[in-house]
């Protein structure tokens, strides 16, 4: 969510190979002290990794530190399970909170999630099922990837390892639960309990991720600009990756709450930039350090209800534009004038003082709100990180290069050229360094 510094011209990594496999990947499988079982100490480690993951979204770390604080305790223990070892019968659900950073800076979202999650309950009840038996983050964000275990701490539900995205997108008809047409009713929306302890809710059926995403928006325009979901009511055998269920593997990705596990876990212990950039040059997916340099504008417009913005970085020597909605979509190297990431590949922030991973939201914030405010002059590094092969299907790209589409449309003076086709990271890095 900088000074005196500069790198060498190029700051892009010369030849780095694709990795096969990764030493670490092992790691991710199992996480947390043992039993399956995770402390505020692991959500912090967490939330930290889901923030870098998030590609610039995902919600401000700094937010989602202070709701972290407020909804979980020190003693309270929280649950996961792996992908492999889902029970056929136990009732799943997606949660999420949805809405405006600066609504929730004000305290407005909390207990909307909860709320939702509530709701769900209900709704299976009363259709004669079981209660949920497991929750699954929405996806990789900071704030997203926290909202089950508030409801782990609570009600000691566990959480899936993984999610439908593997970083955090706009739209949630962006994810491998729509492209895997898995059954998105009922979608329940809830705002936050009021004084009294009551709250407002909504049980539709819609027709598709759009018309959910559209109502969503709706319903938190009149609740304070925040709203809690809960949708893709499944059951463990829908999801379950075991090697008899193999068939499940591409409608989500699996793993990755303990991939943020472990990067958070090296982000916090270490605080060393160069050191975490090793740390996470030894998992399979392939990262590029794509620049370095001081973050000196952030420029934001609206446009159909999002925030559409333009992070500006410069070492001296080159400038690069990082262009968001929400989430970062497209990095722009105006010296060159060149593409050096695109969506569905992550770009990702570090700030090299200490390893702080943050979002669009932290940067240039209310310090007084935002305790991980991220003031313009920081040093910090863009890091590329390679999309899941699952993301890189045609639906999905169809929708990365849409959103790329309007966001560039916010910045005409930019003439920045709209991208007819998607250029995986490697192969961009390929043509630059060539």
């Amino acid at each position: 969510m900088f000074n005196d510094f500069k790198t060498q011209k190029s700051s892009f990594n010369k030849d780095k190979p694709i990795k096969e496999a990764g030493v670490n990947d092992y790691k991710v499988k199992d996480f947390g002290p043992g039993n399956y079982q995770l402390t505020k100490k692991d959500i912090s480690y967490i939330v930290y990794g889901a923030c870098f993951l998030a590609s610039g979204g995902g919600g401000s770390i700094g937010l989602t530190l202070l709701f972290m604080d407020k909804m979980i305790n020190d003693v309270d223990v929280m649950y996961y399970v792996n992908p492999d070892n889902l029970e056929a019968n136990k009732n799943i659900s997606l949660l999420a909170v949805l809405g405006s950073p600066a609504k929730m800076l004000e305290g407005f979202g909390k207990t909307a999630s909860l709320n939702a999650f509530l709701e769900m309950d209900n709704y299976l009840a009363q259709s004669g099922q079981e209660p949920l038996g497991y929750l699954i983050p929405v996806e990789m964000g900071a704030m997203n990837a926290l909202i089950p275990f508030i409801i782990s701490a609570k009600k000691g539900i566990p959480v899936i390892n993984g999610d439908p995205c593997g970083r955090a997108v706009p739209e949630l008809s962006m994810t491998l639960f729509n492209i895997n047409k898995l059954p998105l009713n009922p979608v329940i929306l809830t705002s936050d309990t009021d004084e009294s302890g009551h709250y407002q809710k909504i049980i539709v059926q819609v027709k598709d991720a759009e018309d959910a995403e559209n109502q969503a928006r709706r319903f938190a325009l009149s609740h304070n600009s925040t709203a809690g979901l809960a949708c893709y009511p499944m059951q463990g055998s829908d999801l379950n990756c075991s090697i008899l269920s193999n068939q499940n593997q591409a409608k989500f990705i699996q793993w990755t709450v303990g991939v943020a596990w472990n990067l958070g876990r090296n982000m916090i212990e270490s605080r060393d930039y160069h050191e975490f950039l090793k740390f996470l040059g030894s998992f399979s997916l392939a990262s590029y350090t794509l620049f370095e340099g001081i973050i000196t504008n952030k420029e934001e417009r609206k446009i159909s209800g999002f925030e559409a913005g333009k992070i500006t970085v410069t070492n001296g020597d080159e400038t690069i534009f990082i262009y968001y909605k929400n989430e970062n979509l497209l990095a722009w190297n105006v010296t060159r004038k060149c593409y050096a990431a695109m969506g569905p590949d992550s770009i990702n922030f570090l700030a090299r003082k200490d390893a702080q991973p943050f979002s669009n939201t932290d940067i240039n914030s209310d310090p007084e709100k935002n305790p991980k405010n991220i003031p313009l002059g920081t040093e910090i590094g863009i890091i590329g990180l390679c999309a899941y092969d699952k993301l890189q299907n045609t639906i999905l790209v169809g929708l990365f290069l849409s959103n790329i589409q309007e966001t560039l449309a916010a910045f005409p003076e930019d003439q920045v050229p709209i991208p007819d086709k998607y250029i995986p990271l490697p192969d961009l890095m390929a043509y630059y360094n060539g």
